[in-house]
């Protein structure tokens, strides 16, 4: 293991004291934390980050520097190895120098203890950035971040050392949760919570599940896993909030998110239909918010078919009832090159008694002026045809066709019976 060190300059020289072990017990008495250090963990090798000030500067009552004495007292305990000329100004180029200083000590797969007990100015906030960047770059092991708390000592001169590692889970923590909320990507989140704790395992499941029903249009899977995921959430934030105490407040963005698409048994249409109709919608609407258009217009384009399968009592999932339905939105008629008819729709004479407000909306969306059909072939062949339209095209009237999608729901009448 490798452990990495700040050493300051002191005008009036460290104050010795005893410091407690963190992780089992015991105790050592010394003037540098490095000692405490080095006895306490037993690294193979200790970097110790020196200004020029800090590597030369000799304290009042003293005959030699600081880093003199840390030498001396640590030879032939820990392969020693100063990093020396770290910046002490606080530029942009003096920061970016000491974080290649702290990464240059590091290679693929280390494990290496970070003590900031002596750090300077910015150091401690780097330190934390460095570990995030070098856990997901170098795939670094942390053993700990420490920080000897010499203003929290007791009456008996002992120093409490603490380990701040916990806050580096909770940029993980926070980081993976963000990508699930705004990506869908739920693998890091899930991932974290297989290593937590058993009982946050079925809350992993269902964060899989949604993030894979999503990715791979799915509704119906994102649908059901979705309404069990309140439960699950309050099930797992009393036991990972143990470890990373804000957990339920992070996991309420994500109940936020993902709750409101959930449904019980969303393949049953009888039971709630209207309510399974606006939740696919809401699911059209996340895919367009981050960006995800292909998504968006193939779920937008089948969001159609149920519409009318809902209408006409069908089941949406049945295969010849959805191919009545397009049939019926393109026109419910299927007419042969001289113009005869070989196949009109069973409900053509019900579609035509419908008010006409209800019907010139869909129509205009399925074939007419947005023409949705034609744009999810356009997008998912990938542009392979003649006159394709362009991306910024597609882009904007997707978003007509989401903005014309939320006012056929209006126009339709659509009710969550779940509310």
């Amino acid at each position: 293991m490798k452990a990495i060190s700040f050493l300051g300059f002191n005008k009036r020289g460290y104050q010795e004291t005893t410091y407690i072990n963190p992780k089992q017990p015991g105790e050592y008495t010394t003037k540098f934390v490095q000692e405490a250090l080095v006895e306490f963990y037993k690294p193979d090798t200790l970097y110790v980050l020196l200004t020029k000030t800090a590597e030369t500067g000799i304290p009042d009552n003293e005959n030699e520097s600081s880093w003199e004495t840390l030498k001396n007292r640590l030879a032939g305990k820990v392969n020693l190895q100063p990093i020396t000329n770290v910046p002490e100004g606080h530029t942009n180029a003096d920061i970016w120098k000491l974080f290649e200083k702290l990464t240059d000590c590091l290679q693929e797969n280390d494990c290496v203890l970070f003590d900031i007990t002596n750090g300077f100015r910015s150091l401690p906030v780097l330190a934390l950035i460095a570990i995030s960047y070098l856990r997901v770059v170098r795939q670094v092991q942390i053993e700990g971040l420490i920080y000897g708390a010499f203003d929290a000592k007791t009456n008996d001169n002992k120093t409490p050392i603490f380990d701040l590692l916990p806050i580096v889970s909770l940029l993980e923590w926070t980081t993976a949760t963000d990508q699930f909320i705004k990506t869908g990507n739920g693998q890091l989140l899930a991932n974290l919570l297989y290593s937590s704790d058993p009982i946050a395992q079925n809350l992993a499941i269902s964060i899989e599940r949604i993030a894979q029903g999503l990715q791979l249009l799915r509704p119906m899977d994102v649908i059901q896993e979705a309404a069990i995921l309140p439960q699950r959430i309050a099930a797992a934030a009393p036991i990972v909030s143990q470890s990373v105490p804000p957990f339920a407040t992070l996991l309420g963005r994500v109940e936020k998110d993902y709750g409101n698409f959930g449904l019980a048994i969303p393949t049953d249409y009888q039971i709630c239909p209207q309510a399974l109709l606006l939740r696919q919608l809401k699911m059209v609407e996340w895919y367009a918010t981050k960006g995800q258009i292909v998504q968006a217009l193939s779920m937008a384009r089948e969001w159609l078919p149920s519409l009318l399968c809902y209408h006409f009592q069908l089941d949406p999932l049945d295969k010849v009832s959805r191919d009545e339905m397009e049939l019926l939105l393109s026109g419910g008629k299927i007419k042969d090159k001289d113009g005869n008819t070989i196949k009109e729709s069973l409900y053509l004479e019900q579609w035509s008694s419908v008010p006409n407000k209800k019907k010139k909306q869909v129509n205009r969306l399925w074939g007419g002026e947005f023409n949705l059909a034609n744009l999810r072939n356009d997008v998912l062949h990938a542009g392979f045809r003649k006159n394709p339209k362009n991306a910024e095209d597609i882009l904007q009237q997707t978003e007509a066709i989401i903005k014309e999608l939320q006012s056929v729901a209006e126009v339709w009448g659509l009710q969550d019976e779940t509310v």
